[in-house]
């Protein structure tokens, strides 16, 4: 092989193993977006139901 070989499979080692790191990093960050969305969720749900408690807290008050 010349030298000029040598560094065209090189090149195409380097450029596949950059284009599976990106996949990684790419799939990586999704799973990481998708756990965040879920808990983003699980807060609004608190708060919805904080809000509940507090306003039939208020009614309850008001009445009594």
């Amino acid at each position: 092989m010349t030298e000029g070989a040598i560094n065209q499979t090189g090149d195409k080692f380097a450029e596949k193993e950059r284009a599976q790191e990106n996949l990684y990093i790419k799939k990586h960050e999704a799973e990481q977006l998708k756990k965040l969305k879920e808990r983003l969720q699980q807060q609004k749900e608190t708060l919805d139901q904080l809000e509940k408690d507090i306003n039939a807290t208020a009614n309850g008050n008001k009445s009594a």
